[in-house]
């Protein structure tokens, strides 16, 4: 089997109501994978012939509101990172989870076992300086891939079809004045799907909505959910749903109540689609998210 892992921070499910972008916003794409219901707390555990909603705690039996941090650690290893860290920890991992990252991170794990494993995002050329010069500060994911020692991808990934910037369209670069064509999120979802169809296992990670959350910015945030359901519609039109597993996933809680700046205490979802999404019996917390790709990777 072959496994899709779309992880969206600041992702949670909320209540349907004015605050929540993920009730009044249009999913069609979503819509049909959940049999015409939204990405909301009333939608859990529904499953249709082609997708399953779960919800996972985020907040790991631990006080406080979860953070991304501690939160994405937890899901790239299957270890408890709340709990080893003794709190929840914002922005970049610290040492003691750069040490569980670079011990129990999954894209190793998955390489260990004989397994193709990609993270899709492309970087900026100024990253690879910070590479050099052994910055620390980088997220979970980059720091994921550093310490299984995976190539990290380039412009020249990107034009050539093997990379994704990680806002999907690259309207950010263009922003920075970088010379990038803009990418449709049907395209974007066509050039991962047909990656994807040469590895075991795919990673790319989507943030902004996270970032227009802590804005509350209600403009950015249907624009952001728009441009991902348009991009989910295109993958999951492009696989072969008896083969492969699309995932999605997130951290924490944001996007879904802009009533508040913060993160949320809200369960995140974990949304399958494809092969085997009616299985999982165990996918209560962030920290089953691994565990399962691990189990589903063997066969």
């Amino acid at each position: 089997m072959r496994v899709i892992l779309f992880f969206i921070d600041g992702f949670g499910l909320g209540p349907a109501g004015a605050d929540n972008p993920l009730s009044t916003t249009p999913t069609p794409c979503i819509d049909r994978l959940l049999g015409g219901r939204r990405l909301t707390s009333d939608s859990i555990g529904v499953s249709t012939e082609v997708a399953t909603l779960y919800a996972l705690d985020a907040t790991l039996g631990v006080p406080g509101l979860p953070q991304s941090a501690t939160g994405q650690t937890t899901l790239f290893t299957g270890q408890n990172a709340a709990r080893v860290e003794g709190r929840h920890v914002s922005g970049f991992p610290t040492e003691r989870l750069r040490k569980l990252l670079q011990q129990e991170g999954i894209l190793k794990k998955i390489l260990v076992s004989g397994k193709k494993p990609v993270f899709f995002n492309g970087y900026r050329p100024e990253f690879y300086t910070e590479l050099a010069m052994g910055s620390r500060c980088f997220a979970a994911t980059t720091l994921l891939n550093l310490y299984a020692g995976l190539p990290f991808h380039s412009f020249a990934d990107m034009a050539a079809g093997r990379s994704l910037y990680s806002d999907i369209t690259n309207e950010v670069l263009q922003e920075m004045g970088f010379e990038v064509p803009y990418v449709s999120p049907e395209a974007a979802g066509k050039t991962l799907a047909q990656k994807a169809a040469d590895c075991d296992f795919l990673l790319f990670e989507y943030f902004l909505t996270d970032l227009v959350a802590h804005q509350q910015n209600r403009t950015k945030a249907a624009q952001c959910i728009t441009l991902i359901d348009r991009f989910i519609g295109s993958i999951v039109a492009q696989l072969d749903l008896t083969e492969t597993l699309f995932m999605l996933t997130s951290d924490h809680g944001n996007l879904e109540d802009l009533s508040t700046k913060n993160h949320t205490s809200n369960y995140v979802p974990c949304l399958l689609a494809g092969a085997g999404h009616r299985r999982p019996t165990s996918l209560l917390s962030l920290e089953d998210v691994s565990p399962l790709i691990l189990r589903y990777l063997k066969e």
